[in-house]
């Protein structure tokens, strides 16, 4: 793990009830534009994993407020949310989710997934991050498991990364590392796994590039 990942974790330890609080500050300012970004999101959810089987295990990685692991909870999946903020996890718990605290980076993953799912967790990694996650995943995953993962894209930033407390939806009143990924090293990465990509795009933001979203098969 980078020290970078490492400090960042920190944050979200001890801050995660805030980043929870203003999220809902902001969705309340525009509940139509937060229901039809929810909804878009679930779509791409159904349909990234809708070649697993009804009862297939997936793990989430940062669940966070656990909307998303709840939503895959619906579609009839076995479900595992994680994260390590205990102030997450009991979030996630009251929401009848089963839980897990792991560090995807560092942790001992306890079984096989037939899918992992791991939105808006790649901002805080470096590419070294990012290729010991692949490499792990693709050890812990089923024969033709999915995982579905997203990045900021560097082409819509000024910097290549950066140290940063943002306002609205994402303030936690410490600053985070956030890293801002090229493509084509996301896809060398890949290219050195034995992962397929089964999708891409790009989604969000003014331009709608703001993420770099990949739909990968073993």
């Amino acid at each position: 793990m980078s020290c970078e990942n490492k400090k960042t974790l920190g944050v979200y330890e001890r801050c995660a009830d805030v980043y929870l609080n203003n999220a809902i500050k902001h969705d309340n300012l525009d509940m139509i534009k937060a229901k039809k970004k929810k909804e878009k999101l679930e779509k791409f959810i159904k349909d990234g994993f809708s070649s697993l089987p009804i009862g297939s295990k997936i793990l989430e990685i940062g669940s966070a407020d656990g909307a998303n692991a709840l939503y895959l909870k619906s579609l009839g999946y076995d479900v595992t949310a994680s994260d390590v903020s205990n102030i997450f996890l009991e979030k996630i718990k009251d929401q009848g989710l089963r839980t897990i605290k792991f560090d995807c980076l560092e942790g001992e993953f306890k079984e096989k997934y037939n899918g992992i799912f791991c939105w808006r967790v790649f901002v805080h990694f470096t590419y070294d991050d990012v290729m010991k996650l692949l490499e792990r995943v693709y050890e812990n995953l089923n024969d033709n498991g999915i995982f579905i993962f997203n990045a900021i894209n560097r082409e819509t930033r000024d910097v290549d990364c950066e140290w940063v407390d943002f306002e609205g939806e994402y303030h936690m009143g410490e600053k985070r590392f956030y890293n801002y990924f090229r493509k084509e090293k996301l896809d060398d990465l890949i290219s050195k796994t034995n992962f397929k990509i089964d999708k891409f795009f790009y989604e969000g933001g003014s331009s709608n590039n703001k993420w770099l979203v990949y739909v990968l098969k073993k």
